[in-house]
């Protein structure tokens, strides 16, 4: 059983190592698909996804330390204490790693038995040192680092962290009764918001009493401003992860007052424990060895060593870490069951207010868009089926025109004159200048997605690529409804085909409904030519400068 030292670990940092209160979790109301019905510590009793985190344990336990000095390579007379106040109490014995019982190797500060203990050759001096490296297999959020001494404590020591397995270290905590003079630092009493991540030197923890079995505990959240929001804070999250630690003893205490030869005197540990549990981000309950190691089982359909990406298909809304206000589920693309492939889009994801970024891939049974959800060329929806069949989309008959996205039965019955009494002149040619640009309530770049018809008027669903020309009642970029007359449409007054995008322009004046985005036959829908974009540019600029003088 890991021995965890609770005395040492101030209340707040105990509260991370507990579950989260029931009535913190995430207030979707969307279960997870991920490995059937969502149950277990990341899903409420809705079934509802919430944060959670592994077991607390101590990562140390059984793990092979790599230390660069170790006693006995030679015999070698080694002075310690009986009585941890009493300098009376000494005692000397040889090591000698040929002999078992006269060894003290390594594996002593992470076994399971707290009266055996390494220790290093004697008499080494600053600036010479020992170090001990524990790699630690895997990325884990650390809660506290302790070693117990079979020796008394270090006068000076320092503890640093890798995150990438050894190959860089960065310094955790430092321990002096001389900061400045061994490690070029300010003995710090408090840590300031901007200085959180950094480490500090203290003399706490660096008395040479007691003389033996004396304490050395570093908790990395103690004194820092954000602790108490530490699943809020960035910052925080990355100073806890750590794959390695390494202790480096800089500096013994010595002295004939105190009792200690420098001849006989040497580091000794009998314990070393490291506190954390696996980083899963908050969406894994459980972290379980396999082949490569401790492996989080994640949930909220993330995937990753660390839970640390959306698995695929799950691509809606981008990957982030959970908090206990909000699981931050990954959430599948919604493709209507005609793709199973899909990607994220950041500008997409921006514009629907941060709530939708995927875009279908392949979309399947002839059907085309961001979501699969209208017909591609030469297809139509039969309405008697819903969008998700596989026979949502029929192909256009012979009888139906092959150069727009309408029936010629819409024109059946409709008198040719009366048409061209109704529509008004072609503008198959559009000269377009600043003047005419202003003269104009809206112009805008729009691709028309799919239609379906709603009484008098056909219902286009619409992507607004551009605005450049905005009108009274905005027009907002993304997917929306855009409205034509069924008569507009009969007569020709508007040729327009889903799939393909149009110049749009029109005046607010002129239209039924001012709140609604309407296309009729005061309107212009013009397919689009890239050389339109530079030249409206320009006239928008012109219009910023205060250029639109209309009258």
């Amino acid at each position: 059983m890991p021995r965890i030292l609770w005395g040492f670990i101030p209340f707040y940092i105990i509260s991370l190592l507990c579950p989260v209160p029931r009535g913190q979790e995430n207030n979707s109301n969307k279960a997870s698909t991920h490995g059937g019905t969502p149950d277990g510590p990341c899903y409420d009793a809705k079934q509802r996804p919430k944060y959670c985190i592994p077991d607390f344990i101590n990562v140390a336990l059984g793990q092979e330390v790599i230390t660069s000095n170790t006693c006995g390579r030679t015999p070698q007379k080694l002075c310690y204490f009986l009585d941890s106040t009493n300098v009376t109490s000494r005692r000397c014995q040889l090591c000698d790693q040929k002999r078992p019982e006269n060894s003290y190797p390594p594996s002593y500060m992470t076994d399971t038995d707290a009266q055996t203990c390494w220790k290093s050759e004697s008499g080494i001096t600053f600036p010479q040192n020992v170090t001990l490296t524990l790699p630690l297999g895997r990325r884990f959020e650390l809660v506290y680092a302790s070693l117990r001494f079979c020796s008394p404590r270090p006068d000076s020591m320092a503890i640093y962290k890798s995150m990438d397995y050894g190959k860089t270290w960065i310094p955790f905590q430092f321990y002096s009764t001389h900061c400045r003079r061994v490690y070029d630092q300010a003995t710090t009493s408090a840590i300031s918001k901007p200085m959180q991540h950094e480490a500090t030197c203290t003399d706490f923890q660096t008395g040479v009493k007691p003389l033996t079995k004396g304490l050395v505990a570093f908790m990395p959240l103690a004194g820092r401003p954000s602790a108490r929001r530490f699943e809020y804070s960035p910052v925080l999250q990355d100073w806890v992860t750590a794959t390695d630690i390494r202790v480096v003893f800089n500096r013994l205490h010595h002295g004939k007052k105190m009792g200690i030869r420098r001849k006989t005197a040497f580091y000794g540990v009998s314990e070393i424990q490291v506190g954390g549990r696996c980083k899963c981000n908050g969406h894994a309950s459980r972290c379980t060895a396999g082949k490569e190691g401790l492996m989080c089982e994640c949930q909220h359909n993330t995937i990753g060593p660390e839970c640390d990406a959306c698995k695929p298909f799950y691509y809606d809304r981008p990957w982030q870490r959970a908090t206990p206000s909000n699981a931050h589920e990954c959430v599948a693309c919604e493709c209507n069951l005609h793709s199973h492939r899909c990607r994220f889009n950041m500008e997409l994801y921006k514009l629907s207010g941060r709530k939708s970024g995927g875009v279908c891939l392949n979309c399947r049974h002839n059907t085309a868009g961001r979501h699969c959800h209208y017909c591609k060329q030469g297809y139509k929806r039969d309405l008697s089926k819903p969008i998700t069949s596989r026979k949502a989309c029929k192909r256009i008959q012979e009888e139906m025109t092959t150069t727009a996205s309408y029936p010629q039965e819409w024109k059946a019955g409709t008198n040719g004159t009366e048409c061209q009494s109704y529509c008004k002149p072609s503008h198959s040619r559009v000269h377009m200048n600043l003047r005419k640009y202003c003269k104009k309530d809206y112009v805008l770049r729009a691709q028309l997605l799919s239609m379906e018809k709603s009484g008098e008027w056909w219902q286009f669903t619409a992507t607004v690529l551009t605005v450049y020309r905005q009108r009274r009642v905005p027009i907002r970029r993304g997917d929306q409804p855009l409205w034509v007359p069924d008569h507009d449409l009969a007569c020709d007054c508007l040729r327009v085909q889903v799939g393909k995008s149009y110049l749009i322009i029109g005046n607010d004046e002129e239209s039924p409904d001012p709140a609604r985005l309407i296309l009729d036959k005061n309107s212009l829908a013009l397919p689009w030519r890239d050389v339109w974009g530079h030249k409206l540019r320009r006239f928008q600029q012109q219009e910023r400068r205060g250029k639109c003088r209309v009258g």
